[in-house]
């Protein structure tokens, strides 16, 4: 699965007998980025037909409500991530069988298509509608159910605004793979480091930019670390870095698994940025503090919740080169303002590490499986 799932099932299968994930399945190599292996024994697959896409999900609506109608017969609890299809059908289970249900709110689909153009007009149009539709039955469920919404960010907390609605800062990472340094920007080169999808909403060029309009002493080198997932726009960014004369000095290092082979390309970089213009609370940002990183990032969706300017991060506005070219070089210049921001960094890392997120999903299931009368274990 990816990280952002597995890790969390398996954080929960500490917590419970038995933990059901329902998803889809594919009979072959794992494909990138869903490549983290499940560690837990006591986990069993509900499986889904495989669907590769939104479009491709509408052709299994029946394989998709047989997976739905199992999970809720045999679990007690439920706790869904993001964007599930046909959502309406999960929630009138849910209802339907009594079961106590959390949503985890991870991103926010309608932002990002306002933010960028990803496939074109007219496939952009129908996302957005899928998105809004999504939305509306998510919300409705919720109060059929009476359930809860745990969501990365208090942008997306106004979105799904209820009762029993949470604001979080979700994450992956686990303390001891913590990296502890006092300093960077210490070598001969500075290296600079983005982690995210090669897409359109991720202000990619806007980072690619800001490196053009760098004035350093020093030699540096960007490394973009992601799967490209929009051809045409890696195109478009690698144009631009040639336009810009800095393509011999970027690195396209593709998708790295989770994990050490991910957190090693942390420890070798000296600064992180975040060009972004649609998110949550991104995992990253509190992988790259964790591993002694000053990080700049851009004020969207819930970044402000995740990080503080100038204090933990330095924050600018989205599509901003000449701001985020700045604080690349007062971090590079400015030690003290280097070390604060690193010393900080970690700190607030050690706040928003698996383990907190998910002791704060247990006691959101175990509040309202008390209402309900369902059994489940103590943390």
């Amino acid at each position: 699965m990816q990280a952002a799932s597995g890790r969390v099932a398996d954080e929960l299968a500490r917590r419970y007998d038995k933990v059901y994930v329902c998803t889809r399945v594919a009979f072959e190599r794992p494909p990138e980025p869903a490549d983290l292996p499940l560690q837990s024994s006591n986990i069993e697959l509900i499986a889904q037909p495989h669907w590769g896409s939104t479009a491709a999900s509408l052709l299994e609506i029946v394989g998709i409500s047989r997976a739905y109608l199992q999970t809720c017969r045999r679990a007690d609890v439920l706790f869904v991530r993001g964007m599930c299809p046909y959502i309406a059908i999960l929630y009138l289970l849910a209802f339907l069988f009594r079961r106590p249900i959390c949503h985890w709110i991870v991103g926010n689909p309608v932002a990002v298509l306002h933010s960028s153009t990803r496939k074109g007009k007219w496939l952009d149009g129908f996302a957005l509608c899928y998105a809004l539709q999504d939305r509306a039955f998510s919300r409705l469920g919720r109060w059929l159910t009476n359930g809860s919404f745990v969501c990365n960010g208090e942008e997306l907390a106004r979105a799904y605004r209820s009762p029993r609605t949470t604001s979080v800062v979700s994450s992956t990472i686990q303390e001891w793979e913590f990296f502890v340094r006092a300093d960077t920007c210490r070598d001969e080169k500075v290296r600079i480091l983005f982690v995210g999808y090669i897409r359109p909403e991720k202000g990619i060029e806007y980072l690619l930019e800001a490196a053009g309009r760098l004035d350093l002493k020093l030699p540096w080198e960007l490394e973009i670390v992601g799967p490209s997932q929009f051809a045409k726009y890696r195109e478009e960014l690698e144009q631009l870095a040639a336009s810009l004369c800095i393509a011999d000095r970027l690195r396209w290092t593709g998708y790295v698994s989770y994990g050490v082979p991910l957190f090693e390309r942390m420890r070798n970089a000296d600064i992180f940025v975040l060009p972004t213009l649609s998110e949550g609370t991104p995992h990253v940002l509190v992988e790259a503090r964790a591993h002694g990183l000053p990080c700049i990032s851009t004020t969207v969706g819930g970044v402000p919740n995740t990080v503080r300017h100038g204090y933990d991060a330095l924050l600018v506005t989205p599509r901003n080169p000449k701001a985020l070219s700045r604080a690349m070089e007062r971090i590079i210049y400015d030690g003290k303002l280097r070390r604060t921001l690193i010393r900080n960094g970690f700190a607030a890392a050690r706040k928003q590490t698996l383990d907190h997120f998910v002791a704060k999903v247990h006691r959101e299931l175990e509040s309202q499986a008390k209402t309900a009368g369902a059994a489940v274990p103590q943390a």
